[in-house]
């Protein structure tokens, strides 16, 4: 693997996830109100799955930059689709929805994969420059403060803010230009093969996929396991 001077992240499935136990605890309390009873470890079962799923079920859509309310109805039907598969009915479902996602637009649920803070602070440690490409709302670097992240990057380069979306190549040469260095210096780490790993490439620059789950075992480019191989 070569040596790059500035590592770029991806943020939703490659620095955090949905704390999916704690999800699957609540979907699974709401249900009993409803009286509906499945066992926790059965709604994570259904939840880890709807997860994997999101990069599929979001591809063509450009999510951060809906509209608001098209945006919200886009995370409703997501989460209402945990309870309709545990089985709760649709009115339900959508009002424990709201009522889940209202707090802190579904902020307490996230979570930071364990690999992440090692792999930074090895890379830091080395003198690497970090950054964030994201196809995210304009919260992202508030969310990612919140969750202990911001401060290893340099910058943040967020579709919800500069108004295109990964695969776009646009969205690459921001960082290029932000970091004021040229695309071959630059390596791009993310979870979604059409977004990230295609999309950095479309645009001249390096791209390693992060695969936990061992879904793509035949990738014929770069591939990692766990952010600590970087």
């Amino acid at each position: 693997m070569r040596d790059y001077s500035i590592y770029l992240f991806d943020v939703g499935g490659t620095l955090i996830t949905f704390d999916e136990w704690r999800r699957a605890q609540a979907y699974t309390e709401r249900a009993a109100q409803m009286g509906v009873n499945v066992a926790t470890e059965e709604t994570l079962r259904v939840l880890e799955k709807l997860n994997s799923e999101l990069p599929e079920r979001s591809k063509h859509l450009q999510l951060s930059l809906m509209p608001a309310q098209e945006q919200r109805a886009f995370w409703v039907d997501f989460w209402a689709e945990g309870f309709r598969q545990i089985g709760v009915a649709e009115e339900a479902a959508l009002r424990f929805v709201r009522e889940l996602l209202d707090p802190v637009n579904g902020g307490n649920f996230q979570q930071v994969f364990a690999d992440v803070v090692p792999a930074l602070d090895a890379l830091q440690a080395r003198g690497k420059r970090l950054a964030v490409i994201s196809n995210f709302s304009p919260n992202c670097e508030a969310l990612l403060r919140d969750l202990g992240l911001a401060h290893y990057f340099e910058f943040f380069i967020v579709s919800g803010i500069v108004g295109v979306e990964k695969p776009n190549a646009r969205i690459f040469e921001f960082a290029v230009r932000a970091a004021n260095t040229n695309a071959r210096a630059m390596v791009y780490i993310g979870d979604s093969v059409f977004h990230d790993v295609e999309g950095a490439r479309g645009a001249g620059m390096d791209a390693i996929l992060i695969d936990r789950a061992n879904r793509f075992p035949d990738f014929p480019t770069a591939r990692i396991r766990d952010l600590r191989e970087l």
